[in-house]
């Protein structure tokens, strides 16, 4: 099972009584899930030894216990190739005493590593450059090759097909003659295909040599790895060899190669693998090679024998392989190859250990990756291109050594290796590099008040600690003293992020407060998609659409050949007018939930992605997340009413989001949407800014709405293939901002600032109640409200006059006496105003008159106010004479006889509700 299922298994059941051993495997991983398991587990094991103790004591004194109510020890083996034991083993908070380590040695062939001599900026190109290098120069073998992201896997893909095309292009060499003799093999081919030195002060120079640039540029410089005349036989350079090392999965543990004589060792091994010696030495090596073995390159079982072929190999089969590939895609790198091609595999680090790939014998290891840091301080997301660690890097050469013996090339020299600040022993925990507000609402519900005091493996940091509080109690999870509120508890039962367990439980409060709407499925199903789409940061992922991720992911446009830049501006114009037909302009995100719908209609999901340009795995997980959320629903409703779903089933939801003839929410029911997705980030709004003061002359030039965020000094941008941008609103709400070479929002949806009062009322700061204009009863709410204004966020937003509750409980008793004398409370003393001895309105002022004075009194006899319409139908259902003589003394004269009619109907009106009472005026919504 998978981590985050277990964890859903201790909020049910913290001792875990059905599991006596539980394996934790991929601990170095650290994700988010893992390290909180850890901690749990590390309370349950203490407290399952307790009451096993306990419970050994009951039975050795002769007592009986149930069967089901046997308890044992809790056994957890942490499992994991490169696991930071410093911060398990030290770490008194989470382990009391110190478990033992066993360590198993790596069952795999041992690994050569290579290092270049000089760190070169562009990394593309130098892998570009040795994977041609080792298929021209070494024997048969898959190559493996680590780039940081999608765009960079599409390129080299590209780049190495162009050049395979080319090199079949070519007529191959034909090795020997008729009679059978072979030509010699050229020792400097040898050395630059293995990058050995030739001497040893060659490799002393490159221990010591200097990194260069601690910075890169990621861009690809075009005259080393885009001009299409360069050959594709061109080797690396002198200067880029290195020394080797040979290496298990742990690291290097021996030199290789280091002297002078090795030259014609390393000669006679690679004829010994071509076959070009008439020895039959090709014995198939065993999985326990000794040291010796692995000293020696001239070992026979360091490949199998290959029969003599030409010079020039085969063509060269290129595949991508990334996380978010369609699973059909992926299979491929799995399937074998026609005899005579050689396997390249252009990967992200999803082949890191997530999986193993036959047949691979080389990897080219940039030594990059592309992490996303999220800035606690400011909420920004950034994708950044960096340096792996020493145990990725580790991890990254192991590849080459699943089956057989292999060599890793590392594209940067020892001496950067070297450096803790560029590459450090492992990489940073993913609880320092995201929010943690899922984390402390999780943690919350299982009833652990201070979560610093958590034993984590690694704490988050204070800042985030802070950050995650604030954002609950802004979705009103947590209350003022950060305890947990109705609303924090069930959103604690979804197993996502806060804000989308906000937004649809936002939904469903709505429609169970607000009677009428006819499509109400049809609306949850919407909610649902819509906090689907947002839990995806690629979510609507059009093809060649570069906005969604920093232009780091690959090279920079600037150097993008002619025929690329051609082909992505064609697909963009070609796309822009179908995917005018998905836009709702009012949300991003109703805009992807009304793709995912026509994606689930489609007759054929495949072709309508490709139709659409569409990524296919991703609305395909969408469509699964956005059934799994509905399943969530019903479940939870029936153990939460509050917030339970009761005008339908699974069925009828799936059913009305198929079936509709209108596709597209209405407007009532975008603005109803609207205010889930603002409730759910409420505390990341946005101001449109209408003026250039301030800016740069480079900025003025940006063709993007220009917005403030309200927890930012910085300008922020909408970007333009945003579906919000075509008539850019006053305020919006965003799903994450992301730093590329601007701050731009995604995930945008326009929000009416009348909303921010409900839903963000914790960063607004408000005044005095005004006079002017003066207070109201509402007869839907049965409560009596003032008009405030109002500032919003720390800029000081002047947002439009807004009525709250009002608070000073003489205040209100005024108003709504003023209300019921007025015909607002009751509609049948609406046409009594003639007979009105004095103006309603004179109870507002100071109780000069005695009338005044005699009706506020007696509406609060006895410590309690009768200032609501219920609170006249209790005291009428005990006393029907209550308020007669006070209300009578209103009334003139001559109108005294007709008092009691009004009287009599005023009884009547008041068993009624306020929508019933003024049906004009809250006329249902009709769908």
């Amino acid at each position: 099972m998978t981590d985050g299922i277990l964890l859903r298994e201790i909020q049910s059941d913290f001792l875990l009584k059905h599991y006596s051993v539980i394996i934790l495997d991929e601990a170095h991983e650290r994700s988010l899930n893992t390290d909180i398991l850890i901690g749990m587990l590390s309370r349950i094991i203490k407290v399952r030894k307790d009451k096993y103790a306990v419970q050994q004591k009951k039975i050795r004194s002769g007592m009986n216990v149930k069967p089901e109510d046997m308890i044992s020890q809790l056994k957890v083996v942490l499992m994991s190739a490169t696991l930071q034991l410093k911060e398990f083993i030290s770490n008194r908070r989470l382990f009391g005493v110190i478990p033992p380590t066993v360590e198993v040695p790596a069952r795999q062939f041992p690994v050569t590593i290579h290092f270049t001599k000089r760190t070169h900026d562009d990394y593309l190109a130098q892998a570009y450059k040795k994977v041609l290098s080792i298929h021209k120069s070494l024997p048969p073998g898959g190559i493996l090759v680590f780039v940081t992201g999608q765009r960079e896997v599409d390129y080299l893909y590209k780049k190495l097909q162009r050049a395979s095309k080319r090199q079949i292009g070519k007529k191959p060499e034909r090795v020997g003659d008729e009679c059978g003799s072979r030509p010699e093999i050229d020792e400097k081919e040898i050395f630059e295909a293995y990058d050995i030195d030739r001497t040893e002060a060659q490799h002393q120079e490159d221990i010591f040599s200097s990194y260069g640039e601690d910075e890169t540029d990621d861009g690809l410089n075009a005259d080393s790895s885009d001009a299409e005349t360069e050959s594709e036989t061109d080797t690396d350079s002198d200067d880029e060899d290195s020394a080797a090392h040979e290496t298990t999965e742990d690291g290097p543990v021996l030199s290789f190669l280091k002297h002078a004589e090795s030259s014609s060792v390393l000669k006679a091994s690679f004829k010994a693998i071509s076959g070009i010696s008439g020895e039959s030495e090709g014995a198939e090596e065993s999985s326990n090679v000794t040291n010796t073995e692995k000293s020696n390159p001239s070992n026979p079982s360091f490949s199998k024998r290959t029969e003599p072929t030409s010079v020039s190999h085969g063509r060269l089969r290129v595949l991508p392989l990334y996380a978010m590939q369609p699973a059909s895609q992926q299979l491929r790198v799995f399937r074998g190859i026609p005899e005579g091609e050689r396997l390249v595999v252009v990967a992200t680090n999803v082949a890191e250990t997530s999986l193993t790939i036959p047949g691979i014998t080389y990897v080219v290891d940039t030594g990059k990756e592309k992490v996303k840091n999220y800035d606690h301080a400011t909420g920004m997301a950034s994708y950044e291109v960096q340096w792996i660690s020493k145990a990725s890097a580790s991890q990254r050469a192991g590849r080459a050594g699943r089956t057989g013996p292999g060599h890793c090339y590392r594209l940067y020299s020892g001496a950067a290796y070297g450096k803790d600040d560029l590459f450090p022993e492992f990489s940073e925990p993913e609880i320092k590099k995201m929010p943690v507000d899922g984390l402390v609402l999780m943690l919350k519900f299982m009833k652990i008040v201070k979560v610093e005091n958590f034993p984590f493996p690694t704490p988050p940091n204070n800042e985030s600690l802070v950050e995650a509080k604030r954002c609950l109690t802004t979705l009103e999870a947590l209350d003022s003293e950060e305890h947990l509120t109705s609303m924090g508890k069930a959103m604690a039962q979804y197993p996502m992020s806060p804000r989308h367990s906000r937004l649809l439980l936002t939904i469903i409060k709505i429609l169970k407060s607000q009677q009428g709407y006819a499509r109400s499925n049809f609306i949850l199903a919407y909610a649902t998609a819509a906090a689907s789409a947002l839990s995806y940061a690629n979510s609507f992922l059009i093809q060649g659409d570069t906005s969604r991720e920093s232009n780091q992911d690959g090279p920079d446009p600037d150097h993008k050949d002619q025929d690329e830049r051609k082909r992505q501006k064609k697909l963009k114009a070609m796309v822009r007018g179908p995917r005018k037909d998905f836009s709702i302009p009012s949300s991003d995100a109703l805009t992807i939930s009304h793709a995912l719908r026509s994606f689930e209609c489609s007759r054929n999901p495949v072709e309508f992605c490709r139709e659409y340009s569409l990524h296919l795995k991703t609305m395909e997980e969408m469509s699964k997340l956005r059934k799994q959320l509905l399943r969530l629903i019903f479940h939870h409703s029936k153990s939460c009413d509050e917030f339970a779903w009761n005008y339908g089933g699974y069925e009828d939801v799936e059913q009305a989001w198929r079936s509709e003839t209108d596709k597209k929410p209405m407007l009532n029911e975008e603005e109803l949407l609207g205010q889930g997705i603002c409730a759910g980030w409420a505390d990341r709004v946005a101001k449109k800014i209408n003026t250039y003061s301030g800016l740069s002359k480079e900025d003025r030039k940006v063709r993007a709405g220009r917005y403030q965020s309200c927890f930012l000094n910085d300008t922020i941008y909408l970007h333009r293939s945003s579906s919000v941008a075509q008539t850019p609103p006053e305020f919006v709400v965003y799903s994450e901002l992301v730093n590329t070479k601007r701050s731009y929002m995604h995930g945008v949806t326009s929000v009416n600032p009348g909303w921010l009062f409900k839903y963000a009322s914790s960063l607004c700061t408000f005044s005095a109640p005004l006079e002017d204009p003066k207070p109201y009863y509402e007869p839907q709410n049965d409560q009596v409200y003032c008009y405030v204004s109002s500032i919003f966020s720390r800029h000081n937003w002047q947002l439009p006059l807004h009525s709250l509750p009002i608070e000073d409980p003489t205040r209100r008793l005024q108003v709504f006496a003023c209300a019921l004398l007025k015909g607002d409370v009751l509609p049948c003393l609406r046409v009594a105003q003639k007979f009105l001895a004095l103006s309603p309105f004179a109870i507002l002022g100071p109780a000069s008159q005695r009338r005044v004075g005699d009706l506020l009194s007696r509406m609060k006899i006895g410590g309690k106010l009768r200032d609501r319409r219920r609170a006249l139908r209790d005291a009428w259902s005990s006393d029907p004479d209550f308020l007669y003589p006070e209300i009578q003394a209103w009334t003139q004269d001559k109108y005294q006889s007709q008092f009691e009619a009004i009287w009599e109907q005023m009884h009547q009106e008041v068993r009624f509700e306020g929508h019933e009472l003024f049906p004009k005026r809250f006329k249902k919504v009709e769908r």
